[in-house]
Formats: C-alpha cells, structure tokens, sequence
C-alpha cells in the first residue's frame, strides 16, 4: 500500500472502512450488514483486490505492533486531547479508551458501549476507527482472537502508568477486567517489536 506524504500507514488503512459494508446512523452505532460477516470479502476502491474486516482488524493490530510509530496521534484529535490536558481534567483523558478495551474484553457491551460513545465525543477519535470500534461491539466480535489482540494492543497504548495501583480502590469489577487484559497481555507480549 502506497501513501502520500503526512499520511501514515495506519491513516490509509483507516481509509479502507469506507469500503466496509457497514449500515449506520452515527458512527457508534455500525453494525455489518445483514449476510456480512468479519471474515466476508469486500472490494477495495477501482477493484483492486479484496479484503475483509479481520483483514482489517489485522493490518491495524500490525500498526499498533511497532513502537516507532505514534499512533495515538493518528487515533485521536490532538489538539482537543492537547484542550483536556491543558484545562486540567480531574479524570485522565486515556483513562476513556483503557476502560473501553477492559470492558470490551470483558464482554461488558453496555460499559464498553458508553465508554467508546464518550471516547469519541469527548477525545475526538477518529471517525473510521471509531467506526471499527462500534461494528466489533455491535456484532459481538470480542471473543474473536484478532480483535481481542487488537483490544489488548489499545490497552497497553492507553493504560495509565499507575493503573495497577487502582486494583484496591476501583473495586472487584475493575480487579476482574484488569486481570482480563493482564492475561490476554501475556498471549501477545512475544509479538511486541520493541
């Protein structure tokens, strides 16, 4: 895949969801199409080629893979995550998206549901992704391994320094999801290319 200059890999990866059959009224609520499903083949812009949303799910997850790349810059608005730094929220604006992946790998629908609705919102994520986001939860595609890595993969970019140092105060609920993302972690943690 080629991209033009100031587009990273990921930015034209992103791209490929328009080519998603995906039916949706605003971008947390995409759902495949009826007949769709995450390994249902899909043309790519001019026919060239075809893909899936695992494939998808895939080419991100090997994005999110390399270190040298800043994907945080590609997957939120930075400069209203620059604004909530700035303003001095009381509540870590990465917390948002790290309680996202552990209530998704926990198969929470509902907390996951309104942690991304607030994610996109409130961080300005990015619409395509956001978009992936919100089919993988309407389909109910969370036991998949591919989007568990990918989950796993988000956490681990947007998990508080300290967040282990809140197993105490956040409760059982938070104790459980956390021990969630530290298993599925150590599935993962042989690919990290440091």
């Amino acid at each position: 895949m080629t991209y033009s200059s100031g587009t990273t890999r990921l930015e034209e990866i992103l791209k490929l969801v328009e080519f998603i059959p995906i039916s949706c009224c605003i971008p947390t609520s995409g759902k495949l199409t009826e007949g769709i499903t995450i390994d249902s083949k899909f043309t790519l812009e001019g026919g060239k080629g075809s893909s899936s949303f695992r494939n998808l799910v895939r080419m991100i997850n090997n994005e999110l893979l390399k270190p040298q790349i800043i994907w945080k810059q590609v997957l939120l608005f930075e400069r209203r995550y620059n604004q909530l730094i700035e303003i001095g929220c009381s509540y870590p604006v990465e917390y948002l998206l790290f309680d996202f992946c552990l209530a998704a790998l926990e198969n929470d629908y509902v907390d996951a549901k309104l942690f991304l609705e607030h994610s996109y919102h409130i961080l300005g994520m990015n619409k395509s992704f956001n978009l992936v986001l919100s089919v993988i939860l309407n389909e109910h595609l969370t036991e998949d391994p591919d989007v568990r890595q990918l989950l796993t993969l988000l956490a681990k970019g947007f998990m508080p320094r300290n967040a282990d140092t809140y197993l105490e105060s956040y409760g059982e609920e938070y104790k459980v999801r956390f021990e969630i993302y530290q298993e599925e972690f150590r599935k993962i943690r042989h690919l990290l290319l440091y």
